[in-house]
Order: C-alpha cells, then structure tokens, then sequence
C-alpha cells in the first residue's frame, strides 16, 4: 500500500534551498520504501497578506470567514489528503520562518477545533546557526494543539553539510527517521503527555467559556462528545499524566470565576 505525503515548506528558496534539499532527501528514501504521493504547499506562494488579521472570525463564525479563506484552503487539502504531513521550515532568528508563523496563524481556528487527531507528522529544520530547538519545539507545540502528532524530527546546519562527518552524521539521522515515518500511519496514537492533557483542557475551557461568542466551536466540540472526555479519542490517558491536568483545569477555572488569576510576569 501507497503512502501519501503533505509536505508544508516554508523556505523562499523552495525545494532548492536547505530546507527543501533535506525534505526531498527523506521523500527519496520514503520512496525506496513504498509508493509515495506527495502533495506540496509553499507557504511563501499563499499570499496571506503579511499577518493574519486576527479578527478571530474563524472562531466565533467558522473558517470559512477568514478574508483569507481561500487563499489557505490549498493548504488545507493538502493537511487533509495527507497520510503523513512534514513540516520543514529554515530557521529565522532562532524561530520559524516569517512564512511558516504566517501559516499557523492563519489556521488558529484548528487549535479550538483540531482536526487531525492520530495523524502522524515529522519536522525538518535548517540554519546557518542555531536555534533548531526553539523552532522545531514551537513547530511541534504548534500542530500538536491542530491534532498531529511528532514521529520524528531533524534540524541540520546549512554550512555543515559541506563537511564529510557532519553530512555522514544528517545522512545516518535521515536514515533512521525514514523507517518512522514509513510505520507512523499504521501506528497507533501515542498516550498524551502530561503537556499534551493540559492543552487539551486549556482548549476545553476556552471553548466553554466562549459558547456565546463562539457557537461553531462548541458545536464541534458537542459532535465529538470532548466535554464530557479526558481526551480526543477514546484511549485512557495516563493515570497520573491526567490527574495533573484535571488539577491544572480546576486550578484555571477557580481563578477566572474568581477573578485572581495572575498576569504573566516571567
């Protein structure tokens, strides 16, 4: 059986840069491995304007009241379509790229209505420097809220390439993250994290407590039963993983009943 691929690359340089040169890698020995079909957004070629406009009409009237609706919708059907999606993005100032942060802004509406629960993802990263930690953990952060899990990730240094060790050494990571992400759709989903039950909380509350301003969220929220559950999908989640959220929810909720919850100060 075929794997189908979406790939969401957020590099100007497209498939010839960094970032574009090691997600073609990784298809190549996906390819080895089975049939694959990729199906591929530039997010540089969406022309979302140069922020989302955060009238937050994707949340209180349904996605399909961005003004950018169908500008991102190719983007959309290719996360859709998708058996597995990479998300490859080169680093920016020690974060994604302005493209990238663009994209996820403007699918914000999936953190309160994830629709890609159990779907398997992978990460790829490149710099000139550093920084691949905070990019990729803010990536996988980010898809995690929309539903998609993290099989596998890699960031590499553009300049390193050039040296025989360190290109041995991405070629031996590349390796290993192909038999992955091959494996990850006939997988079952992980057990949420400790984070990952905290978010899926947060996210209850904010649905809740925004029934009047946000009626499609609730709506969404109704049809899959997840008011009345401890996660997405029927798995039980960890025993102590889970208690942990249900006093972080209850926590969060005394404080905006009662009004002292804290501003952040670091």
């Amino acid at each position: 059986m075929g794997l189908r691929v979406g790939v969401v690359l957020a590099s100007d340089h497209g498939y010839s840069g960094t970032t574009g040169q090691l997600v073609t890698e990784l298809l190549d020995r996906l390819q080895a491995g089975t049939t694959v079909e990729v199906d591929t957004v530039l997010t540089t070629d969406l022309e979302l304007g140069s922020s989302c406009p955060a009238c937050l009409r994707c949340m209180t009237d349904g996605e399909q009241a961005c003004p950018n609706f169908d500008r991102a919708a190719a983007a959309r059907r290719v996360m859709d379509d998708a058996d597995l999606v990479i998300f490859a993005t080169p680093v920016h100032s020690f974060q994604v790229s302005a493209s990238m942060k663009r994209f996820i802004d403007h699918f914000a509406y999936l953190i309160h209505r994830p629709a890609y629960v159990g779907r398997p993802a992978v990460l790829i990263s490149s710099a000139a420097g550093g920084g691949h930690d905070a990019a990729l953990e803010y990536l996988r952060s980010a898809v995690r809220r929309w539903g998609f899990h993290t099989v596998g990730q890699l960031g590499a240094n553009g300049p390193g390439l050039a040296r025989p060790g360190y290109r041995a050494k991405v070629d031996a990571a590349l390796d290993e993250l192909a038999p992955l992400a091959l494996a990850a759709p006939n997988q079952p989903e992980p057990k949420p994290t400790t984070a990952d039950l905290i978010g899926f909380r947060v996210a209850k509350i904010l649905v809740d407590s925004g029934r009047e301003d946000g009626p499609v969220d609730a709506k969404y929220w109704d049809e899959r039963g997840w008011f009345d559950a401890e996660w997405w999908t029927d798995q039980k989640p960890p025993f102590v993983a889970n208690r942990i959220a249900g006093l972080v929810e209850k926590k969060i909720r005394k404080g905006i009943n009662e009004g002292s919850a804290d501003p952040y100060r670091g």
